[in-house]
């Protein structure tokens, strides 16, 4: 089948490099680099942002749940794996053959790991996870019980502690407040490892640096960093926009299927939210919600074609929506629409549009679903497609 470029986007793995090499620098030479590839690489591909960040020098690599672990594994990427949410003890057997490491959060947990791995004479190599103030999973670092919990867990015979970390809630805020409680997290989490040492019981690997703390604070990187989306060239937050040199990977694209012009006072789409004020020229783009471009952006946000701004007009549809290109005269059908992206010269960065339907990147990155094919490009060479459907 001849490849369809309808709607897709372009990986740039330039970038990933040169965001890979921005974080390493970032850190001590020592520390490892855990490269975090869940939710399908935020959107990105998995399968080949993993190869990629093996070939740059990845130590590990962080996925979300069991199938994504198995993902890569069939695909013969042979780092270390470390799931960062729960997978039900019936699969530990599973995890040790393929290599897997397992986040353990509470004692219950282990000791289901535990006796599902009983009389095997198998070995499940686990991450203790310390809650510091996420309230999310783990063993609350501020609480005394869990020292002699996680002393408990690691005296089980189907369980290999091999690391133990944390994750910071508000690393990517430059508040006062804010960063103090980061400190806070941090000195919780060294407390806790301090004791644990004292009681016996140390750990190869102890991590908790996410995107903001790799990058603001390096100090707090110990043995390993966990940088997710600044590895995909996007700022943690708003607030720390600008201050590093991260380059955005993807750029959506999309075909102009038909352009014809409007007289006055005609309606555009579903309900006729918009009328067109004077005589315009509309084009029909080849993406719609059904690939992940949001409704909400109807009527609000624009794309880049021959490097211009064009307003979306109308309601967006399932397959496709429309733009005034009436500014654009020497557009025509088949052209290459940005949604956001590089074009050129210009660019419409992905925050644009994850702020204007009151969303952060990360939730943007990862709605680009599986209709999508992605193409990615050393330079302007096409290396790889990943297409999920054909």
């Amino acid at each position: 089948m001849k490849l369809l470029k309808r709607t897709w986007a372009d990986i740039s793995m330039d970038n990933l490099s040169h965001n890979y090499h921005l974080l390493r620098d970032a850190i001590p030479a020592d520390c490892r680099f855990l490269g975090v590839v869940k939710a399908d690489a935020y959107g990105h591909g998995a399968v080949p942002v993993s190869r990629q960040l093996v070939d740059l020098g990845a130590d590990y690599l962080a996925v979300s749940n069991m199938e994504e672990a198995v993902q890569l594994r069939r695909s013969y990427i042979r780092l270390p794996i470390l799931i960062l949410g729960y997978t039900p003890a019936f699969y530990a057997e599973d995890m040790v053959d393929m290599g897997i490491r397992q986040e353990v959060h509470s004692l219950e947990y282990a000791r289901q790991l535990d006796q599902a791995l009983a009389g095997s004479g198998k070995r499940l190599k686990v991450h203790i996870k310390l809650d510091t103030g996420m309230s999310r999973l783990g063993f609350f670092a501020n609480d005394e019980r869990s020292l002699e919990e996680i002393r408990q867990l690691c005296a089980m015979e189907g369980l290999l502690p091999e690391g133990i970390f944390t994750h910071f809630s508000v690393a990517d805020s430059l508040a006062p407040a804010d960063q103090a409680f980061t400190a806070q997290q941090f000195e919780a989490f060294t407390a806790m490892v301090e004791a644990l040492a004292a009681a016996g019981i140390q750990f190869k690997l102890r991590h908790c640096c996410n995107s903001a703390a790799t990058l603001l604070h390096p100090e707090y990187a110990l043995d390993m960093v966990r940088p997710g989306i600044a590895t995909y060239g996007i700022s943690p937050s708003e607030e720390l926009a600008g201050r590093f040199d991260l380059r955005p990977l993807m750029s959506l694209r999309t075909t102009v299927s038909q352009i014809r012009p409007f007289q006055a006072e005609v309606g555009v789409s579903y309900g006729r939210s918009y009328t067109t004020p004077s005589a315009r020229t509309i084009a029909v783009l080849s993406i719609g919600y059904a690939d992940g471009l949001p409704r909400s952006l109807s009527n609000r946000s624009s794309f880049l074609l021959h490097g211009k701004r064009v307003p979306v007009v109308g309601r967006i549809c399932m397959d496709m929506c429309m733009v005034d290109v009436t500014e654009v005269p020497e557009a025509k059908v088949g052209d290459v629409v940005t949604v956001f992206g590089t074009d050129g010269d210009a660019a419409i960065p992905v925050d644009d549009l994850a702020r204007l339907t009151g969303t952060i990147p990360y939730e943007t990155l990862c709605s680009i679903n599986k209709r999508t094919p992605r193409f990615y490009l050393d330079g302007e060479q096409r290396t790889e497609v990943l297409q999920y459907i054909v």
